[in-house]
């Protein structure tokens, strides 16, 4: 048993323990790195708008094959969207905590009637001296020229029998096998 002498003692060190115990820290339920979004403020899905995208059905700028490079399309909300950001006027598409992709602007005037197809790589190529930008919610890209795609991009059945986003930075009329759509970020009109 305990002696009245001891009380102080063990009230010492139970209350020392209690404060042991609430300096461990915890990360369940706290305000931490919870999701990928709070690793880059900004990061967001793209959604696509206007004719390419069907009434009723919410699309988004993605790549044909997941977290993989190749070119950009747009797919239905079945599947998890990417997540994008600009950094240094250059879009990325953000795959995990260490893994980063450029989307490049190709010149595409041998290939295909519109001059430029947007590209998942593996580092910046293509057209680098572009600059992507966000204007309200919609995405722009401005030429080295100062041209500028005026939010404007087009979806387009390709050789492959895919579609696949290009763009111009001239005002033109949607080429056969093409429909216009615009990409919007709408976490921007959340932002400060």
């Amino acid at each position: 048993m305990f002696s009245v002498r001891q009380i102080p003692l063990t009230l010492f060190v139970l209350f020392c323990s209690i404060q042991f115990i609430a300096a461990v820290p915890t990360w369940e339920g706290m305000n931490g790195r919870s999701s990928i979004t709070s690793l880059i403020p900004g990061a967001s899905y793209i959604q696509a708008m206007g004719p390419a995208a069907q009434a009723g059905m919410v699309k988004h700028l993605s790549v044909h094959v997941p977290e993989k490079g190749g070119n950009l399309t747009v797919t239905p909300n079945t599947r998890t969207p990417p997540l994008f950001y600009i950094n240094q006027d250059q879009l990325w598409l953000l795959v995990n905590e260490t893994a980063v992709y450029p989307v490049n602007v190709h010149n595409s005037t041998g290939t295909h009637e519109l001059p430029m197809q947007l590209i998942l790589g593996n580092k910046r190529e293509g057209i680098t001296s572009g600059k992507w930008r966000w204007k309200t919610t919609m995405l722009y890209y401005d030429l080295p020229s100062g041209k500028s795609n005026d939010g404007l991009y087009f979806l387009c059945i390709t050789e492959s029998g895919l579609y696949n986003v290009f763009m111009t930075g001239t005002a033109s009329p949607s080429p056969n096998g093409c429909r216009h759509l615009t990409l919007h970020s709408f976490i921007r009109s959340n932002m400060k």
